[in-house]
């Protein structure tokens, strides 16, 4: 249960929900995409471009499509909206394939790519209908570490681009910290924001560098203790 939550998100902003297993975190971002109705309260989003796609998602689960090429996968919403076939959306998928070194993979299926790249294509897939809006949850949990940081990079570059404003639901605190403007801690359930932080980096970060920056480390601690103070609250051992 979600209870008392009061929270906005700015156009282009990134933030990062993080809390204890159990705290209502995809459900939060059900409610925000519309998968889930809440019981109570409300939701709003006010879309500044009508007309343009409004929100896309990336579960944590693989949801590319095996049976189509990465192309025609990164182009799954032109295909539904009758302009696949459009110089402007064959232009995109080239421009965003080549963004993250996947121009040579376009003609690959699904099964032919590393765990990696599978999360880049998904990413490009929720990114080519041009969203204001990309909800993100946990999609690199199960790549391993080095794999997961190059994939932030890429990721941190094409949303920076785009514009999209982004709500990432993640267990890691690195994650979180280096690809998010702000960084909201849930607590137990009945949830509520427990706390909120503020990273330093700016817009312009490096995401590989940043890991061993002072601010990023003291960060890091002041998340993993208000983890541990929320978790010892509710009387976890």
């Amino acid at each position: 249960m979600i209870e008392g939550l009061n929270l906005s998100l700015a156009p282009g902003e990134i933030i990062s929900v993080v809390g204890p297993s159990g705290c209502g975190k995809s459900s939060l971002l059900r409610l925000i995409s519309g998968l889930s109705a809440p019981w109570r309260g409300s939701i709003s989003i006010h879309y500044r471009r009508p007309g343009q796609h409004g929100l896309s998602m990336v579960f944590q689960e693989d949801t590319l499509l095996p049976w189509l090429r990465v192309r025609e996968n990164v182009l799954l919403h032109h295909r539904f909206s009758g302009t696949r076939r459009s110089r402007k959306a064959q232009e995109l998928a080239t421009s965003l394939l080549d963004m993250v070194g996947l121009t040579d993979k376009a003609h690959a299926f699904p099964a032919q790519l590393s765990g990696g790249m599978r999360r880049r294509v998904a990413v490009l897939t929720a990114l080519a209908a041009d969203p204001e809006l990309l909800l993100l949850d946990e999609p690199f949990s199960a790549l391993d570490e080095p794999t997961r940081v190059g994939v932030h990079r890429d990721l941190y570059r094409l949303v920076r681009s785009s514009g999209a404003s982004v709500v990432l639901v993640t267990h890691d605190l690195g994650e979180a910290i280096s690809l998010s403007d702000r960084v909201i801690m849930m607590s137990r359930a009945p949830s509520r924001v427990a706390a909120e932080f503020t990273t330093s980096f700016g817009r312009d970060r490096d995401i590989h560098a940043i890991r061993t920056h002072p601010d990023f480390l003291e960060l890091y601690a002041r998340l993993w203790e208000g983890m541990d103070a929320n978790l010892q609250s509710r009387g976890e051992p």
